[in-house]
Order: C-alpha cells, then structure tokens, then sequence
C-alpha cells in the first residue's frame, strides 16, 4: 500500500493512523522500520552508529504531512516527547493556514508522552549534501564561529533517498566519497541514512522535504542532541510556503532541538567564509546534473550560479570541471523563480565590491532574462499545484517510477 497512490480511499476513514517502530542491528548498520497502517518506511543508518532509541520523535516527523494530507489521526505504539507533540501542533496550524485544501489539523497521540529527557551531549548531527549551505553549516560549528550556538558536530549526515534517488547507486556512492573527503578535512565522521521515505509517503516534495531531513537526523538522537540543516534563502528573502523556512523548522524541535543555519549570511558570504577557513572550497558538490561523477560539471544552472558566487567573492572558481564562460552565464537555464535570488544576490555582492568585467555583462543578461521568464514560471508553478491539489488526477499524470516533485 502507498498513501500516495491510495489517499482517495484511506482518507474517507476517521479512524487513527496507527504508528509503529521495530528496530534490528547488525555489524555495519542499524535498521529502524516504522509502520503506518501496514505501510512500511525504512532509515538504515551506516557509517556512525546511533545510540539505542529513547523516543520516537523521528517517526511523528516522517508521518505528520501524510496524516494531515489525509485527515486522519495519528497515534504512535511507544514514547514520543512532549516538547515535540506540542510543537507538532503548531506546526500543523502554520500549514493548514498556507495550504488549507492540502493539509488539515489531525490530533497526535502516542502510548507515552515523555516529559524530561536528559541530554547534555552539547554535540551536533549536521545535513551534510556536499553542498555550500550545508559546508558553511558544518564548518562554522566545527571552527565555533556562531557564538554561544555553537555545537561541536558529532558528525556530517548524507541521506539516501531523498536527493538522490534509491536506484542511484553509483551516484550516492560518488556522494558519500566526496562528502567523506571534505569532512575529513575537518575531522568530522560521515555517517549516512537510506530511506524509501520519499518513496512511500511524501507527496510534495517541495513542501515536505524538510520532514524526510529532519527524520533521519532523528536518527542520532541520544549520540547528539542538536540537529542542524543549512537555510536556503536568507533572512532578506524568507520563501513561505516551502518546505524548509525559519516559521516551521524549529516546530520540529522535540528530544532533539532543530537549528538552521546561515540566514543572516548570503550565499556569496558563505562560500568566502568557507574559503578562508577551511580546504572545502574546491571539495563542494552542487552540480545535480551528472550525479555519477561526484564533481561539478560547470555548466548547468546551479553550477554556474555558483561560479558567480565565486567571482563575487573575488575568488577564482575551484572544483568545477568546466569554467562558465561568457556564453555559459549569459544563456543559463531559467529553471525557477528561485534561481533569480540568487543570481541578484551575487549581483549586488559583485557591486559592493566595485568588481568589473565582461561577466559582470553576461551576469545582467541572465538576470534579465529570468525577469522576463517570472511570468511563465509562476502558471508553471500554479498549474503543478492544481494538479497535486487533484489525487486522482495527479496520479494519471505522474510518470510511472517518477519520484514526487
């Protein structure tokens, strides 16, 4: 069964989800196997092995968007914090407010609310991509440059499953050797969660994402008790509804408390503080294009974008396989409304430092041109959100094996 593809008939039903968690180890990995209703969704974590579990925290967060997609109660088979239960209300009121035809409010129960968990471990599990957000992420709590919110990473986290395919060996692979690379630099642990959670029982990827992330960094509850994600936008450009914002993240928070990091900082500023205070500069992984290869090929959109971050930085551009050229930035994929933040924001970056030359010129033509898309990409946007608003009709349209966008 699969709530994705069966919500029309489960959802007629008032009676409760029911949530259960089963947990086997063995020398290389720790599995736990949550069920819903009979619907099974794995977290097989390597590389760092997790404390036994306390709470079941992690399983409410990979269920709530599904329970309130369909309108059902939740109930949990064991202990789960009440410092969560009662965060997840909130939660769920912040999102029927921005999509109220998408998610209702369900009551959460579980066997055991527990009140008072001891943990003073004062140790992070950082969302560690490979990326720039979540390098910065990991590398200002590992130098201490974040002040009194600094918490030591007890390790760099790469998941399986949810940026990357199940069916993408050889590209997680490629991952989880540059990831383990740039951590080591750092002298960091990479562990690594697999997951089918996308699989199973997200439905909008662009709104729940950050449900999946937050469940697996769960997972290391009790070996940390700190659960960091890089921010996307800043605090100049705070993007609602989407599914990682600075409103819901922290209402995540239960037995282990949810920060995320660099909104204060540009992207551009975050890519300059990487490279004065670290070798990860050259180690970071933002091509999704040829995710086989492990590297960043130079010339898609994300790319260059980043390129340009670089440049803006008054760096030259490191760990691409190709430099973007005049014509590579000037003709740069317009993808989303998104990607226009963040090509004005290396643009002013570029300005405050009076920098110049012809890239400045192939800068403003595809800023230009992402201006003039804007129009196109928001009936993109809304045509897409009326079809997943339709579950029928969704599933006609969606490609046989596609995963959820």
């Amino acid at each position: 069964m699969n709530f994705m593809l069966q919500g029309d008939t489960v959802a007629k039903s008032d009676k409760p989800l029911l949530l259960s968690v089963a947990e086997t180890r063995d020398e290389d990995s720790v599995t736990r196997t949550m069920t819903l209703d009979g619907q099974q969704v794995f977290f097989r974590i390597a590389g760092v092995t997790p404390a036994p579990l306390q709470c079941l925290d992690f399983a409410v967060i990979a269920s709530i968007f599904t329970a309130m997609r369909l309108g059902r109660p939740l109930h949990v088979a064991g202990p789960v914090s009440r410092t969560l239960l009662a965060n997840i209300e909130e939660f769920q009121d912040a999102w029927h407010n921005w999509l109220p035809k998408q998610y209702k409010t369900v009551p959460v129960t579980a066997d055991t609310e527990i009140t008072e968990i001891r943990s003073d471990k004062n140790r992070s599990v950082v969302a560690f991509s490979g990326g720039l957000d979540s390098a910065y992420s990991i590398l200002v709590h590992a130098r201490g440059a974040v002040g009194r919110r600094s918490v030591a990473p007890a390790a760099g986290v790469l998941v399986h499953g949810l940026d990357i395919p199940l069916s993408s060996t050889h590209a997680f692979a490629s991952a989880a050797k540059s990831a383990r690379t740039a951590l080591k630099t750092l002298d960091v642990p990479l562990a690594t969660v697999t997951t089918n959670w996308r699989e199973q029982l997200c439905h909008n990827w662009r709104m729940e994402h950050m449900a999946g992330v937050v469940a697996s960094l769960n997972q290391f509850h009790g070996l940390a008790d700190v659960a960091v994600v890089g921010s996307d936008e800043g605090y100049d450009e705070i993007d609602i509804p989407w599914g990682s914002n600075y409103v819901t993240n922290p209402l995540l928070s239960g037995a282990m408390q949810l920060r995320t990091e660099g909104g204060a900082k540009t992207r551009t500023e975050r890519l300059a503080f990487v490279a004065a205070n670290s070798e990860l500069a050259d180690k970071i992984r933002v091509c999704w294009e040829n995710p086989d290869t492990g590297g960043n090929c130079g010339v898609c959109e994300k790319c260059v974008s980043t390129q340009l971050n670089y440049l803006a930085a008054g760096i030259e551009p490191q760990g691409f396989a190709k430099r973007a050229t005049w014509w590579t930035i000037a003709s740069a994929p317009v993808r989303s409304k998104g990607d226009l933040y963040f090509l004005l924001e290396s643009h002013k970056a570029a300005n405050r430092r009076g920098l110049h030359g012809m890239w400045r010129v192939a800068q403003s033509i595809t800023i230009l041109r992402h201006i003039l898309a804007r129009p196109r990409l928001w009936l993109l946007d809304e045509v897409k959100a009326a079809i997943r608003r339709n579950e029928s009709l969704y599933r006609r349209l969606r490609p046989k094996g596609k995963t959820n966008e």
